[in-house]
């Protein structure tokens, strides 16, 4: 059984590797296993297949996420938006293109202001539950499995007493809150080169079974668009399949709370 580690592993490694090379390297993953972490190990079978959902987050906007949509249909790829809610009103005809299209769409914040959004778990809570009223009255769906919480699980927007009763009230709905394996880094500034983002799917892409990817629909993100074939096309080549997170399987659940994407 192959030896895995977490997303947040992963990261220290990749890092090292940059600061002091070969040796920095077996140091970290000593370190790691030795002192701070729990092994964690694949749950899948060599021989089983390969699965990425693409995540699309802060959208609908009308010319990032018509693009985006048009890409994903020349691919037959089904995509996961997780959406605002204030765009979804001003954009209410995008957002039922995406649900005509079969896209996944489940709910990311309504206002997707952290200041407000993180003051209680109230507000939080607040704060979705008119983000899923939004989706609801517009595309008529109910039923909302997943949520990405802005700016990630392990965010510092609002105190960590807050963010956590936030995340075990999710957990104790039955639902899950996802992050992701790869962020394609179109939000590190106001606008990132097509090299930018295509050099971090190759550094942290294709290292796992399971991978979710993170990007960006909202206004601007042109080159988020330039880069989603380049994208396809290097989890294509690795032999991943693509799934949007309404398919999810069982398995692939279990799998990312073991590498903690999920409910972590």
């Amino acid at each position: 059984m192959d030896k895995i580690y977490t997303v947040k592993e992963v990261f220290k490694i990749n890092r090292y590797k940059k600061k002091f090379g070969i040796i920095g390297i077996f140091f970290i993953i000593f370190t790691i296993t030795i002192f701070n972490y729990i092994p964690v190990y694949t749950i899948h079978s060599e021989n089983q297949k390969k699965v990425v959902y693409l995540t699309f987050d802060d959208g609908p906007t009308p010319n990032v996420t018509k693009e985006i949509l048009n890409i994903l249909n020349r691919n037959s790829i089904k995509g996961s938006f997780f959406i605002v809610g204030s765009n979804a009103r001003e954009n209410k005809e995008i957002l039922k293109r995406l649900h005509e299209d079969d896209m996944c769409i489940m709910p990311h914040a309504d206002l997707h202001e952290y200041d407000e959004i993180f003051k209680s778990v109230d507000d939080y809570f607040k704060d979705l539950n008119n983000c899923q009223k939004t989706i609801s009255s517009i595309i008529g769906k109910e039923n909302f499995k997943f949520i990405r919480i802005p700016g990630g699980s392990d965010n510092s927007n609002g105190s960590p007493e807050v963010i956590q009763e936030v995340k075990n009230k999710i957990k104790s709905e039955n639902r899950y809150y996802i992050d992701w394996t790869v962020d394609s880094g179109d939000t590190e500034e106001q606008s990132v080169s097509v090299n930018f983002i295509s050099s971090r799917i190759r550094e942290y892409g294709g290292l796992y079974p399971v991978e979710v990817v993170l990007m960006h629909d909202i206004g601007g993100k042109e080159t988020t668009i330039a880069s989603l074939q380049y994208v396809i096309d290097f989890y294509k080549e690795r032999g991943y399949e693509f799934n949007s997170l309404d398919n999810i399987e069982d398995s692939q659940v279990e799998y990312l709370k073991k590498i903690k994407v999920i409910n972590k």
